[in-house]
C-alpha cells in the first residue's frame, strides 16, 4: 500500500473514465470549431495545405457532422487505452481484415519499447496467422487490407 490516498488503479479509472467522457459527450459546434485550422489529408500535399476551415459554411457543416457521428459510434477503449499507457506499452502494428476502409475485423498489437524487431515480427506473423486461419477453417473470405506499417517510434 502507498501512503497515498488512492492506488495506481483509481488513477487509470479516472483517466479511462475522462476519456470516455470526452468521447461520450462531443458537442457538434466543438467538433466544426476543432477541425477548422486542421488540414483535409486527401486535398494537402505537394505543398499545398487545404483546411477543413476554407470548405463552404454548408461543406464544414456537413463534414462536422459526419464526424460528430463517427464519434458517437466509438466504441469505448478507454480502459484498455489508459491500461496501455499505464503499463508504458506503446501502439504497434494494427491488424485489420475488409475491404479498404471497412473493416470487418481488427486486431491491436501493443509492447513495450525496445521488444526485440525478430520477436515484434514473430508475434504480429503469429496473430496474422491465427486470424487468418480461423477465417479460412470457417469459409468466411476476408481479404486481407493493407497493413499499416508502425512507425519507428512506436516500436520501439
Amino acid at each position: 500500500m502507498t501512503d497515498f490516498p488512492y492506488t495506481d488503479a483509481d488513477l487509470r479509472a479516472e483517466a479511462a473514465r475522462q476519456f470516455a467522457e470526452v468521447l461520450r459527450a462531443p458537442d457538434r459546434l466543438e467538433v466544426q470549431d476543432e477541425m477548422q485550422g486542421s488540414p483535409i489529408p486527401s486535398r494537402s500535399g505537394d505543398g499545398q495545405t487545404v483546411y477543413w476551415g476554407q470548405l463552404s459554411g454548408d461543406d464544414l457543416h456537413d463534414a462536422a457532422n459526419d464526424v460528430h457521428e463517427l464519434l458517437d459510434d466509438v466504441p469505448d477503449l478507454s480502459r484498455w487505452t489508459i491500461g496501455l499507457s499505464g503499463s508504458v506499452l506503446t501502439r504497434t502494428t494494427d491488424l485489420a481484415w475488409g475491404h479498404g476502409d471497412n473493416w470487418h475485423l481488427a486486431v491491436q498489437v501493443a509492447h513495450r519499447r525496445g521488444v526485440d524487431d525478430e520477436l515484434h515480427t514473430a508475434l504480429i506473423d503469429a496473430v496474422r496467422g491465427a486470424v487468418s486461419l480461423v477465417l479460412d477453417e470457417r469459409g468466411i473470405d476476408i481479404p486481407q487490407i493493407t497493413q499499416q506499417a508502425a512507425t519507428e517510434e512506436a516500436t520501439r
